[in-house]
């Protein structure tokens, strides 16, 4: 056994805390005497087998002398489940020898401070636990009471006393107990542990396990029907904690027992199949390969491997698995790995994020909460008793939950922080989680006790080339295409052709997501935050939001032209999950040098797609940020439609003045350019704000040298939009008919040009001219097409303006009820959008509207009646066409 260690120093010595294993064998020098041989190659085996435990335990053997060994580790937990675990093994391998050649080991454990120098241990910690060894039953585990209190309540084992010992050097007793599984009552430790060896060997879990109902449902499928099972996922998604409980409740299939094999701590990859014959308890036969014994003596088996982190080790599991597969037909293996084994047959189950809550969710009165909430809600109870949601608390919740994407391991390092900070000081500093997050489990490994060192761990098993396109993958905001991956990513470092190969590799490894269609690619949030930071390290950060910037204008650019034929549908289903993209791009206009030019022209070509989605309010700022940068003030074509963008959005929003503003100045850039198609444009949208500030004069002007414009250049399009805008002046002068003549020649144009949104529009007008002519049945009909095209194209612009018109025409039908329900939808949803109705078309529904309201007073004995509430934009366009087609 270890001596003293008390010998002088001779190296600067560092001083810790450790949870120290002392291990002997109980009748050595017998042994020895009946064959030495013998014993000293089962001495060899015996250390091999305890090697390979501590260190799949994350610990260290600092002495391996004769039949003595000394391991140090930092968990007190791990310390006595590798104990345990070597007492199993022993066991299960005594149990094929004969008795006399049975070898029972003696384990003692200690917690204390030790002298570390030179790699060698000292000290009174280390004295403890070589005397507690001595305490110690032959087969058993023993340990000190600094040991019993740290493990308490954590494993499933109980503690018998043995008393309070005083030990040889040892100043002060020594509180000292043997350690029991719980279901044994009588037995020495060795027989327990023997017992144990034919069960389960699944650690017990020392917090609840949240959630993942869904998972457990298809993971015992899986199982049933599929021999290899690997779990794939980003590190801190829950891979263990799912394959544990999967695994538990599979047991009771597995008549041989149900087996963890943790390969986490484990960096030789030759050792592999080591630590599984290991925690199997398999005796290494000399004339064999540890391989081929494995082999034989799983062979007639029927039991259950979880074979735990295998990422790090993926070419040696890949091997060993397929080759006790393909020898053992009753074996089942449930792996778990942040990419895929790759073995015929392996059925590979992506393990999902905690369910998230909808981002304005409230809290759920007497429903279980959400699984992301749950788990920060129970981790944060432990860390502060007493905790719970509540309505104060919920948004900041939701915002942690929901940034952390639903990751377990993120939200539990932040639920550890309510010891100190509130739920609404944690979700403010999310920004910097790298730093906020730091004080996981102790116990844990060091990669999964930080945000930011469990990121690191997979960082660092990537190739060059994998770790140098993830951090460009940072620029993207709400995901990518793999085209816009190979415009952005790429210069002489990456080429393009390699990018596909290269992209696919890190959604292989789990750090790209891939959506199931494979169109699209995202990066979870703080896995963007951490290569954002690397990005900004690298020095590629500006280079690379520059060709981001690149792409989205020119891709914006298309759109913008596609938006306007008989694609609009397609190319607003393209544009919808680059949002985000473009809001970045946007922003890095400020910095780049060409960034006064490239923002006009971004905003020029998002305006119709903006105005299809009635993002009004976004497109105003962003025009607006566009025109005050430094150099947007040239008077170039680009600040010309930009100016005009302004005044289109101003106008749709009410702001008549400053819209007037902006299209006066776009119209004489326009004209000092020569740009007659695009003068036309503008003269447009100021003949109608003249409408709308009542200078019928300047109206006619503006919109008659329009019309003359684009006939003159005999562009349909603009000629189209001429006609409609004229015609908007002659219907609010009350001249129906040349009014419905002029939207007649407009819609035959959008028609021809296959233009939807505006075949719409001209409809939606067709049908107010039929509301001024008190015609509700021509009305419906126009508004029906009407409506049936902003539903095919997701126009909520247009949409928002047919349930004005429904309302409209409800009020002609003298259906009250139904009159004031579409009104109160459109008003919600041009609430929502900023956008403000046509003045032209506000003077004759405004009467409408009053109308209804009265007539639904009064026959409702005077309280002002309101139709069945439409809960959202969507089904109240349902409501309306059903209406409309079945009266």
């Amino acid at each position: 056994m270890p001596g003293d260690h008390h010998r002088p120093l001779d190296v600067s010595p560092t001083r810790k805390l450790a949870a120290i294993l002392s291990a002997d064998v109980a009748g050595y020098s017998r042994l020895m005497g009946e064959d030495e041989r013998a014993t000293f190659d089962a001495v060899l085996g015996m250390r091999a087998r305890v090697r390979a435990l501590v260190e799949a335990h994350a610990g260290r053997v600092v002495d391996a002398t004769g039949d003595a060994v000394l391991a140090e580790f930092a968990s007190a937990v791990e310390a006595l489940r590798c104990a345990c675990e070597v007492q199993r093994a022993q066991a299960t391998h005594n149990a094929e020898l004969p008795e006399s050649r049975r070898m029972l080991l003696r384990i003692g454990l200690n917690l204390g401070d030790v002298i570390e120098s030179d790699g060698a241990l000292y000290g009174d910690g280390v004295n403890i636990a070589a005397r507690v060894q001595g305490a110690g039953e032959p087969g058993g585990v023993c340990v000190s009471g600094a040991i019993r209190e740290q493990v308490a309540g954590k494993l499933a084992l109980r503690f018998d006393s043995a008393g309070e010992l005083r030990f040889k050097n040892i100043a002060q007793a020594v509180p000292t107990y043997h350690v029991r599984e719980r279901s044994d009552t009588s037995a020495p430790a060795a027989t327990a542990f023997a017992a144990a060896a034919a069960a389960s060997h699944l650690p017990q879990p020392l917090s609840s396990f949240v959630g993942r109902a869904g998972d457990l449902v298809a993971l015992e499928r899986l199982l049933q029907s599929h021999r290899l099972v690997t779990l794939v996922g980003p590190g801190g998604i829950g891979k263990t904690r799912l394959a544990v409980q999967a695994a538990r409740q599979a047991a009771g299939r597995f008549t041989d027992g149900v087996w963890l094999v943790e390969l986490a701590a484990l960096a030789d990859a030759r050792l592999v199949a080591q630590v599984v014959a290991s925690t199997l308890g398999i005796k290494p036969d000399a004339s064999a390969s540890v391989m081929q014994t494995l082999a034989s003596e799983l062979r007639p088996r029927r039991l259950l491997i979880v074979l735990d982190n295998c990422e790090h080790l993926l070419q040696a599991c890949a091997e060993l698995t397929r080759s006790l597969l393909e020898t053992a037909p009753q074996l089942v293996v449930l792996a778990s790995s942040r990419e895929a084994l790759r073995l015929a047959g392996e059925a590979s189950y992506p393990v999902p994020a905690l369910a998230l809550p909808d981002a304005n969710s409230a809290l759920p009165a007497g429903a279980p909460l959400p699984e992301a909430v749950q788990l920060f809600v129970d981790r944060a109870g432990a860390a502060r008793p007493g905790f719970a949601p509540t309505a104060q608390n919920w948004p900041a919740m939701l915002s942690i939950c929901r940034r952390l994407d639903g990751i377990p391991l993120a939200i539990e390092l932040a639920a550890a922080r309510v010891r100190a900070l509130s739920v609404e000081h944690i979700a403010a500093r999310l920004n910097d989680r790298f730093h906020l997050l730091t004080h996981g489990d102790r116990a844990a490994l060091p990669r999964q006790q930080t945000l930011r060192a469990l990121i690191d761990w997979s960082h660092d098993l990537l190739t060059e080339r994998e770790r140098l396109l993830l951090r460009r993958l940072a620029v993207f905001a709400g995901g990518w295409t793999l085209e816009a991956c190979e415009a952005v990513c790429t210069d002489a470092a990456l080429e393009r052709q390699d990018v596909a190969d290269v992209l696919g590799c890190l959604v292989d490894r789990s750090m790209v997501e891939a959506d199931v269609d494979g169109a699209r690619y995202r990066l979870l949030q703080t896995v963007r935050q951490y290569a954002q930071e690397r990005l900004e390290e690298s020095g590629e950060a500006g280079a690379a939001k520059d060709r981001h910037l690149q792409f989205f204008i020119e891709f914006a650019e298309t759109a913008g032209a596609g938006l306007t034929g008989s694609d609009q549908g397609r190319w607003i289903e393209r544009l919808d999950p680059e949002r985000e993209n473009f809001l970045i791009a946007h922003a890095w206009c400020d910095p780049s040098p060409l960034g006064a030019e490239l923002g006009l022209r971004m905003m020029f070509a998002l305006k119709l797609y903006l105005f299809n989605r009635g993002l009004l309010g976004p497109l105003l700022q962003g025009v607006q940020d566009a025109l005050a940068r430094p150099g947007a003030e040239r008077r170039t074509i680009h600040r010309c439609r930009a100016l005009q963008t302004a005044g289109q959005a101003g106008f749709m929003t009410g702001r008549f003045a400053s819209a007037k503003i902006h299209l006066e100045e776009a119209l004489a850039i326009a004209e000092e350019l020569g740009d007659t198609g695009r003068a036309a444009s503008v003269l447009q949208t100021l003949g109608m704000t003249c409408v709308a500030q009542g200078e019928h004069g300047s109206a006619h002007r503006y919109l008659d040298h329009a019309l003359t414009l684009a006939q003159q250049r005999g562009d349909r399009r603009e000629l189209a939009a001429a006609l409609n805008a004229l015609a908007q002046l002659h219907r609010v002068e009350g001249t129906l008919d040349r009014a419905q003549s002029l939207y007649e020649q407009a819609l035959l144009l959008t028609r021809e040009l296959g233009d939807l949104e505006n075949t719409a529009v001209a409809l939606l007008n067709l049908a107010l001219v039929a509301v001024g002519r008190i015609d509700a049945a021509r009305a419906a009909v126009r508004l029906i097409e009407a409506l049936e095209i902003a539903e095919s194209i997701g126009s909520m612009l247009t949409g928002a303006n047919g349930l004005a018109v429904a309302a409209g025409v409800a009020a002609l039908r003298e259906e009250w009820q139904q009159s004031i329900g579409f009104a109160t939808a459109a008003r919600t949803q041009m609430q929502a959008m900023g956008l403000q109705l046509d003045p032209a078309d506000e003077m004759l529904l405004a009467p409408l509207a009053a109308r209804s309201v009265l007539r639904a007073s009064a026959e409702s004995g005077g309280a002002a009646g309101t139709a069945a509430p439409a809960p959202s934009y969507a089904l109240a366009m349902a409501a309306a066409r059903k209406w409309l087609i079945s009266s």
